[in-house]
Order: structure tokens, then C-alpha cells, then sequence
């Protein structure tokens, strides 16, 4: 029988593309490289800048300038949440990541990429296991919820987890590219807090901070015009980024253990990574608002994925999570993930299927074409151990999906210019 997989390949006009590219003759990867990740890199200089942005709030677009100060190599939302309620206030335990519902590079008013709280929470569970704890750390996510004294405030760091920082051939270019900024959207004030009464109020928090923060590297003049020459001097610089696309499908179970959950995938993207998830969207303590539920991942028995009456995949859970990770560094193909740590229940539960060879998503050893896949499907079963109750559930997917953005030589625009 015919792969459904490799047949939908074979129509991907962005896998050709990918697969045309010889890497030895990829002008970027090399002039770039030599001149800044190689042995012999002239001096530079790291500058860490903090931008405001006009009438900062929840509930509202907050944007940020990119500021032109070389190249811009990272960048994260500091972010200051404040009780004036006049009494104790209790915060979702992952508030940090739930509350900054979307991060979005915006170059010309087109939207290049953009991060939310699961795909954020996909990334910490995924990665090495210093910078899961140290992203669970930024996030300010707890085992319980957060307790809170009026007057009393926290603040939380959330990276924005865009492609153009994942390697150095990917950095923006802020001397060369047209202008572009970072368009952060929050949810509501009392989204995620409550007084912890019965029945629970909610309770709206004051945004006493929002900055973006950025990190820059800043060539000499010389260097800096070497490299933009060497970069745009003939055609179009062509990267090869990611986006991460999100979907879902909320279920009503029975009040049981192994009960199957379904969602039938619409994107006719390239998938590098699939990351899948199930939360409860009721929260059963009486003093506690539903939205306190958010967030926390629960864990499962078995996952299938069909595709054109095919079955592709079906496993053991556990297996995914404990065993079927790869190692983007040694290479090494068994036992290397995340999932022993269960500490929190938003950076563990999330199982994720890898199409390609190696782990990380700052290079892509394989990907599947949606285009050509029918009724492309994830089924999930809850565990055989803890039954789930009778409310709204989401079954969460979040994709990494692989494009070419190109950049004008002439003009300096980006574009997205293949992504299926």
C-alpha cells in the first residue's frame, strides 16, 4: 500500500524547494557564518535595550518599536501584575505564560509569526531540561495557584519564541530590513485571578508594567556593511524559519477513565513537530474560578494519528513521552526527553511526534505535507488510571510548520514566500 505521508511529500512545492538547497552552495549560511559565528569574529557589541510602548493594558494591542540597532538576536516581555483589590488575590499558577495571549512580529501591517500560551508551553516542555526549569522560572509557574497580598505584585519574563532567534543565520537584520515591531495582546485584567470565595469572584489585576526588552548584536560599520553586501549584494536573502500554528476541538467526556477525545487537522502546512494536549476547562474547587484549570495538562494513555484511511501512528503515551525524543545535539535516539519531570502539570502532558531526525526547530531533517493529507486525524485516549469529569475539555494541537521568508535586496520587505 502507498504512504499517505510520502505521497502528500511528493506534492509539497516547499519540500522541493528545501530539498533543491545544497547547503555547500547556500551563500547565506556561509557568508553569515564566517563572519559571525566562525573562529575569527571581529569585535561586536551586545546591547540590551528596553522599549515602551503608548497606553500599555490588558484586553488590548500593546505595540513595540523594534528598535535599528544592529542585529537583533532575542527579545522578551517583562511583565509587572499588580493586586489592588484590598484583599488577597489567587492567580492561575501558569498566569505568567496564560496571561500574554499573543506575541506577533508585524513588519508593513503584515503579521510574519506568532507565539501563544500552548505553543510557549509546548517549547519549555520540549527543550533541554535546564531551559524548561529556567523557562518554568520566567513563566513564574507553581504547583499551586498564586496567592497574592493586596498591594503585592509579580513579574514574569515570556520569551517570544520567534524563529528569527533560533541561530545566528536567522537574526534580524534591523540596519537592512524595513521597520518592523512586536505586537503583544493580553487577556483580560480578571481573566486568570480570583478572591477565593465561594462561589469565586473575579478579581481585575493592574498592569503596572509592560516592556519589551531586546537583545542586540552591533558589528563595527565596516563589518556591518561587509555582511549586508555579502548577504543582498545579488538576489533576495531566502530563510528557512517556522511558524507555530495552533488548533483545537473541545469535547464533552463521559465522567470515566480511557475516554477518547478527536481532532481533525485543517492546515495544509508543512509539519516539522506535532504537540498535542488535553486540558479541563472547569475548574471543580468551589473557590476557584474555571479559568484556574487553564493550563494544566493531563495525562494520557495512547495517541493515534490517521490519515487517508491510513493508520499512521498508534502508541503508548508513555512511550512518546519518555522515549521517542531525539537529542538535537548527540544525536542519540531514545530517552532523552522532558517527561520524567513532573513538576508542573504545564510543561509535562504535552506529547509531541517529531518528523524529522533531530529535536531542535533551528534546523529541519524532515517534515510532512499536509496538502494532500484526507481527514488527517489525532485520537487521544485520557488515562486508563484517573477518569476526567463530564465539562469542556480542549484537545490542543500546536504545529511547527517550516517556511521560506524571503527579504528584498532591493527594498529591504519580508515576505513569507513558501509554507506548504
Amino acid at each position: 500500500m502507498a504512504n499517505a505521508i510520502l505521497n502528500s511529500n511528493s506534492s509539497s512545492a516547499l519540500i522541493s524547494a528545501l530539498d533543491a538547497v545544497s547547503s555547500e552552495k547556500n551563500p547565506f549560511v556561509y557568508s553569515y557564518g564566517s563572519s559571525l559565528i566562525g573562529s575569527h569574529v571581529k569585535a561586536h557589541a551586545k546591547i540590551i535595550s528596553t522599549s515602551q510602548c503608548t497606553a500599555p493594558g490588558f484586553n488590548q494591542n500593546n505595540d513595540f518599536k523594534i528598535q535599528k540597532s544592529g542585529l537583533l538576536q532575542n527579545a522578551w516581555i517583562k511583565m509587572t501584575v499588580l493586586n489592588s483589590s484590598g484583599a488577597s488575590a489567587y492567580l492561575n499558577a501558569q498566569i505568567g505564560n496564560l496571561q500574554v495571549a499573543e506575541i506577533s512580529l508585524i513588519s508593513q501591517g503584515k503579521v510574519l509569526t506568532t507565539t501563544r500560551p500552548f505553543g510557549r508551553a509546548c517549547m519549555a516542555s520540549d527543550g533541554p531540561y535546564q531551559v524548561k526549569k529556567n523557562k518554568e522560572q520566567m513563566y513564574g509557574i507553581q504547583a499551586v495557584r498564586h496567592t497574592i497580598a493586596d498591594g503585592a505584585s509579580l513579574t514574569f519574563y515570556v520569551p517570544c519564541e520567534f524563529a528569527q532567534f533560533q541561530n545566528a543565520q536567522s537574526y534580524i537584520s534591523t540596519s537592512f530590513e524595513e521597520p518592523q515591531q512586536v505586537r503583544v495582546r493580553l487577556e483580560a485584567a480578571n481573566m486568570f485571578a480570583d478572591d477565593g470565595a465561594n462561589p469565586a469572584v473575579a478579581v481585575p489585576l493592574v498592569l503596572s508594567k509592560l516592556e519589551l526588552v531586546q537583545v542586540f548584536l552591533m558589528q563595527t560599520g565596516a563589518e556591518e556593511s561587509k555582511t549586508i553586501n555579502e548577504n543582498y549584494s545579488e538576489d533576495d536573502l531566502v530563510k528557512v524559519l517556522h511558524d507555530q500554528v495552533e488548533e483545537s476541538t473541545q469535547t464533552t467526556p463521559t465522567a470515566a477513565t480511557s475516554q477518547e477525545l478527536a481532532h481533525t487537522i485543517t492546515t495544509n502546512r508543512c509539519v516539522s513537530k506535532l504537540f498535542v494536549a488535553v486540558e479541563d476547562t472547569v475548574d471543580a474547587t468551589a473557590t476557584d474560578l474555571n479559568s484556574q484549570a487553564l493550563g494544566r495538562y493531563l495525562e494520557l494513555s495512547n495517541i493515534k494519528i490517521t490519515a487517508n484511511g491510513q493508520e499512521v501512528l498508534s502508541c503508548d503515551a508513555g512511550i512518546i513521552g519518555y522515549a521517542l525524543g531525539s537529542n538535537g545535539t548527540s544525536r542519540e535516539s531514545s530517552s532523552v526527553s522532558n517527561y520524567f519531570d513532573d513538576t508542573h502539570a504545564h510543561t509535562r502532558n504535552i506529547y509531541c511526534i517529531d518528523f524529522g531526525l533531530l529535536k531542535g526547530t533551528d534546523t529541519f531533517t524532515g517534515m510532512v505535507s499536509a496538502r494532500e493529507l484526507n481527514e488527517w486525524k489525532i485520537t487521544v485516549t485520557t488515562s486508563a488510571s484517573a477518569a476526567v469529569t463530564a465539562t469542556a475539555h480542549n484537545l490542543r494541537v500546536m504545529m511547527v510548520c517550516p517556511s521560506l521568508v524571503s527579504t528584498s535586496s532591493a527594498s529591504g520587505k519580508v515576505s513569507t514566500s513558501l509554507s506548504s
